[in-house]
């Protein structure tokens, strides 16, 4: 998993997040699939923390207006992307059969266009403090 808006994999969550609330006031359930999310704004970041779990796995803030994105956690997620796809599939299916697909299909299908502006990307210390253990897991 890359925490960088060039992979449209972590496009694609960040979409999930900016859906979640209203999928679950519509009674889609996404965690059904193994994604856990949570989003909270922050006066003009968003923070978005997911994870397979209760554990977040993944803590970032985004601000669209300055195209910043500030990396907070950002673990190993074995499966991040059959994990995104599973819960894509099963919301589309869940707004279909609520008439709410263009909304849904609305938000995936800009998640996968290429951004056309440069990103700043920052990574902060803890998910930076972090990466060599990770490295070191890996090797």
């Amino acid at each position: 998993m890359r925490a960088d808006t060039s992979d449209v994999a972590f496009r694609l969550l960040l979409a999930l997040g900016d859906l979640w609330e209203g999928l679950q006031r519509t009674k889609i359930d996404p965690t059904v699939k193994g994604l856990h999310m949570s989003t909270e704004d922050l006066g003009g970041y968003r923070r978005y923390s997911a994870g397979c779990g209760s554990h977040a796995r993944l803590v970032v803030e985004w601000n669209e207006t300055l195209r910043h994105l500030r990396v907070i956690r950002c673990e190993a997620w074995p499966n991040f992307e059959v994990t995104v796809s599973s819960t894509i599939a099963f919301v589309r299916r869940e707004a279909a059969d609520r008439g709410l697909a263009d909304m849904v299909d609305k938000a995936f299908v800009r998640a996968c266009e290429e951004p056309t502006a440069p990103v700043k990307r920052t990574v902060l210390s803890m998910a930076t403090a972090t990466a060599p253990q990770l490295a070191a897991r890996r090797a």
